[in-house]
C-alpha cells in the first residue's frame, strides 16, 4: 500500500525508496517523535520507545524495494555483540558468583531490544541521521522549556523534576554537538542556522545545568569533529576555528560566574583531595570512590561484586583507613559515579570488556566508513557519552540505555546501507 507520507519522506531524503507500506510511515513518524519524549515527561520516552519497537517489528515482515539481509553484513556479528555485551557479562559473572538477579538486566536488555529497530532502518533504507538532524534543535528547545516549567531541587542548576543536572546537562550538550555535526555543505543557509541553533541550545543548557563533565566532553567532541573534517579544513579555517573556540572559553570564564565558579571549584577540590586538606567535596567524594574501586577490583578482578549494596566496603580495613562515611554510603547506594568503575564493580574484567564493546564497536563501524553525516553524528554521540561517563554513570538509567541504544542502532544501520 502506497501512502502520501512516504512520498514526502522520500522527497526530503528521509528514506531511500519511493513507495512503502503505511506501517513504515508510522514507524518513521515514531522515530521523528521519539526525541521529544527524552528528558521531558517522566515515562513518556518509555512509551514512545515501546511504540517504536512494536512498529519496527511489524515492518520486518514487509518486503523492501531493495533486497537486503542484515545478517549477511560482515560486521553484523560485531553489532549484535555491541548490543548484547553487557547482558552477556552479567549472565557470566552472576553465574560464576551464584547470585542471579533479574533486576540487573532491566537496563542492559534495552540495548539488545534495539536490534529490531536497527534491522528495520537498515532493511528499508531510512536515513536516520537526517531525520535526527531535523528534530534535535526542536527537541532541545522542548526539553529546555519543560525544565524551566518543572519544579526541581537543585537551586540554580537547571534540570527537570526527576533527573539530576549532571545527566540532564551532559545529554543536552551531546545532542547539541550531534546537531552541529549534521550540518552539510549542501544545506540551505537557513537549515544550517537551524542546525547550529541546536549546538547553541545544547551549550546554553549545559551551562545552566553547571555540569562540568559535559564541558570536558565538549572539548573532546570538538577535537574529534576537527579530526574527522581535517581534509575539508584549510589552515586558515583551522586557525580561525581554534582562535574562536579559545576566545569563547575565555569569555565564558570571565563573563559567566557559574562557569568560572565551577571550574575554580573543581581545581580547588582536586587540590584539597590530593593534599588531604579537604577530602569531603563533590570531586573529593568521586576521587575517594574511585580509589575504593581500584582496591575492590584488586580483590575480585574477574567477576566483580554484582549489586553495589553488596560491596564489602564497611569491613575492609584498608578502605576504612581513608574513606569517609559519605563516600561509603554513596558507593553502596548509587555506585562510584564513573561508568568504567561501575562496570568493574558489577562484573570485573568482563564488565570492562562489555563497556568497551558498547562504545568502541559503533566507533569502529563509523570510522571504517566514508566520512558522512551518520559517521560524524555517531562519533559525537559515542565520544560524548563515553567521556561524560568518567564523571557519572551515563547508562545507569533505563531512559539512557534506551536512548543510547536507539540512536547508535539507527546511525549504524544508516551507515551500513549507505555503503551499498
Amino acid at each position: 500500500m502506497k501512502t502520501t507520507s512516504n512520498t514526502v519522506f522520500h522527497r526530503f531524503g528521509l528514506i531511500d525508496q519511493q513507495s512503502h507500506h503505511w506501517i513504515i510511515s508510522l514507524f518513521m513518524i515514531s522515530l521523528l517523535i521519539l526525541p521529544f519524549g527524552f528528558m521531558t515527561f517522566k515515562g513518556l520516552f518509555g512509551v514512545l520507545s515501546a511504540i517504536c519497537l512494536l512498529l519496527s517489528l511489524l515492518t520486518l515482515g514487509i518486503k523492501p524495494d531493495y533486497p537486503s539481509n542484515f545478517f549477511k553484513e560482515k560486521c553484523s556479528f560485531l553489532i549484535i555483540l555491541c548490543l548484547s555485551a553487557t547482558v552477556l557479562s552479567l549472565l557470566l559473572t552472576q553465574a560464576i558468583r551464584g547470585d542471579i538477579s533479574a533486576a540487573s538486566y532491566d537496563g542492559p536488555v534495552r540495548l539488545l531490544a534495539a536490534l529490531p529497530i536497527l534491522i528495520a532502518i537498515y532493511k528499508h533504507r531510512i536515513n536516520f541521521p537526517k531525520l535526527l538532524s531535523l528534530v534535535i534543535p526542536l527537541a532541545l528547545l522542548g526539553i529546555l522549556i519543560f525544565a524551566k516549567l518543572s519544579t526541581h531541587i537543585y537551586g540554580e542548576r537547571l534540570t527537570n523534576h526527576y533527573l539530576d543536572p549532571i545527566f540532564w546537562g551532559n545529554f543536552s550538550i551531546i545532542l547539541g554537538f550531534m546537531s552541529f555535526a549534521s550540518i552539510q555543505s549542501q544545506d540551505h543557509p537557513l537549515l544550517k542556522i537551524y542546525k547550529f541553533s541546536g549546538l547553541a541550545l545544547g551549550i546554553t543548557m549545559s551551562l545552566m545545568s553547571q555540569s562540568r563533565a559535559g564541558w570536558i566532553a565538549a572539548i573532546i567532541m570538538a577535537l574529534v569533529w576537527l579530526a574527522l573534517n581535517r581534509k575539508e579544513l584549510t589552515f586558515k579555517k583551522l586557525v580561525v576555528i581554534t582562535f574562536a573556540s579559545l576566545l569563547t572559553l575565555v569569555l565564558l570564564f570571565i563573563l559567566v560566574d557559574s562557569f568560572s565558579a565551577r571550574v575554580n571549584g573543581a581545581i580547588t577540590e582536586i587540590s584539597g583531595w590530593l593534599n588531604k586538606t579537604q577530602t569531603e567535596s563533590a570531586t573529593g567524594f568521586r576521587l575517594t570512590m574511585w580509589k575504593m574501586t581500584t582496591h575492590l577490583f584488586s580483590q575480585s578482578p574477574w567477576v566483580g561484586y554484582g549489586e553495589f549494596s553488596t560491596l564489602p566496603v564497611t569491613r575492609d580495613p584498608y578502605i576504612l583507613s581513608f574513606a569517609d562515611a559519605e563516600s561509603i554510603m554513596t558507593i553502596q547506594c548509587c555506585g562510584p559515579h564513573n561508568e568504567v568503575a561501575a562496570q568493574t564493580l558489577r562484573s570485573g574484567v568482563f564488565g570492562i570488556l562489555a563497556l568497551l564493546a558498547t562504545y568502541m564497536i559503533p566507533m569502529y563501524i563509523f570510522l571504517r566508513s566514508k566520512i558522512n553525516q551518520s559517521t560524524v553524528m555517531g562519533m559525537m554521540l559515542c565520544t560524548g557519552v563515553f567521556i561524560c561517563g568518567f564523571a557519572t554513570e551515563m547508562l545507569g538509567l533505563k531512559i539512557s540505555y534506551t536512548f543510547y541504544a536507539i540512536l547508535t542502532s539507527g546511525l549504524m544501520a544508516t551507515t551500513l546501507w549507505q555503503k551499498k
